[in-house]
């Protein structure tokens, strides 16, 4: 799912993992890397260390970050705009592809049909790790038509637009934006049911717009996440409905011209108990196009195998259909080589199970 541990510190490394570990399994995208020494745990802290240096911010908050709370956090100068900052740098999503180039190229030769997969953020959760609540506050009732009176949103939605932009003008049909959507995904959890279509549809319509202005024929896959740290995720649903219900939103309102490849669905924890069918049911409600393939987060190394295969049955016998199977999350989260190629190794054993 995009990043990796720290050992892997280059593009080809990066690459050579996931082609040795998945093998013939492979979905035909690689990671370009995403690796630094923060990314194990926090995956955007190099973006929010970047950030500390743009002029028109100042500190609002320092942490250690051993914790979600305990993080740097940033408050706009007073008489200065985010707009006028040099955001894409601070991204740096172009400048990481970049550095994959030749390693794809060569990746190529003997697997032609590789394609760069390239993490991109969503503005809000760039927003929200960077600024907390400070980037949802503005006009009285603007969080549900936009952005307007948002002194954060604009500006980081435009950043990694150009960002988008550049890699595709580069890469083309080689490359897929993996748009990650850690908050949107806990907002959706931590919404009680009879209320949760709200905040769906409201993140459904964000995303919809920041797609559409990508370079038609770009190709996106939408990878849903409950955050982790420590290889915990931050909530744990009593089913799959939240998901459900975003990943609806997000088809519902997807933009024309612009291909939506995959969606990514957290739907196991690695607890070792009982499978409940009823967990997965909510998956029968998914509405996605007949071409987006449906990506299983449930391949957890913790959980044994055995269970871990009644739970794929059970949840493709809910979506009525076979299921990809990945990582809850990125592999990143790993702090080892070898962790991170036990959790391949499973989501391996779990795809021969469907071959």
């Amino acid at each position: 799912m995009g990043s990796l541990p720290p050992e892997l510190d280059s593009p080809e490394k990066a690459m050579a993992f996931a082609v040795d570990t998945a093998g013939e399994f492979l979905d035909g995208m690689v990671p370009g890397g995403e690796a630094d020494p923060y990314r194990a745990q926090w995956y955007v802290r190099p973006i929010i260390d970047r950030l500390d240096s743009v002029p028109a911010l100042a500190p609002a908050r320092r942490g250690d970050w051993s914790t979600l709370r305990s993080r740097d956090t940033f408050r706009l100068r007073a008489g200065r705009s985010l707009g006028e900052a040099d955001i894409d740098a601070a991204l740096g999503y172009a400048e990481e592809a970049g550095r994959a180039m030749d390693a794809l190229v060569d990746m190529r030769r003997t697997n032609p049909g590789l394609r760069l997969q390239v993490g991109i953020p969503t503005p809000l959760v760039i927003g929200f790790i960077a600024f907390e609540a400070r980037m949802l506050m503005g006009h009285r009732g603007s969080a549900g038509r936009g952005d307007r009176g948002f002194p954060y949103y604009r500006p980081i939605v435009d950043a990694t637009v150009r960002e988008i932009v550049r890699i595709h003008e580069a890469l083309r049909d080689n490359v897929v934006f993996q748009l990650e959507l850690a908050a949107e995904t806990l907002l959706c959890a931590q919404t009680p049911a009879g209320v949760r279509q709200g905040p769906a549809t409201v993140a459904g319509r964000a995303i919809a717009r920041l797609v559409a202005r990508a370079p038609h024929n770009a190709r996106f896959g939408v990878h849903l996440c409950y955050g982790s740290l420590d290889d915990k995720p931050a909530v744990a649903p009593r089913s799959t409905a939240p998901v459900v219900a975003l990943a609806n939103a997000i088809a519902r309102y997807w933009p024309a011209g612009r291909h939506l490849d995959f969606v990514h669905l957290p739907i196991g924890d690695g607890k070792q108990a009982p499978v409940r069918p009823r967990y997965y049911a909510p998956l029968e409600r998914l509405e996605l196009p007949a071409s987006t393939r449906v990506i299983a987060g449930l391949a957890h190394p913790a959980q044994p195998l055995a269970q871990a295969r009644q739970a794929l049955a059970a949840a493709e016998s809910a979506y009525g259909g076979l299921l990809d199977v990945a990582s809850p999350c990125g592999l990143g989260r790993y702090t080892t080589v070898d962790r991170a190629r036990s959790a391949v190794a499973h989501a391996v054993a779990l795809a021969e199970t469907d071959s």
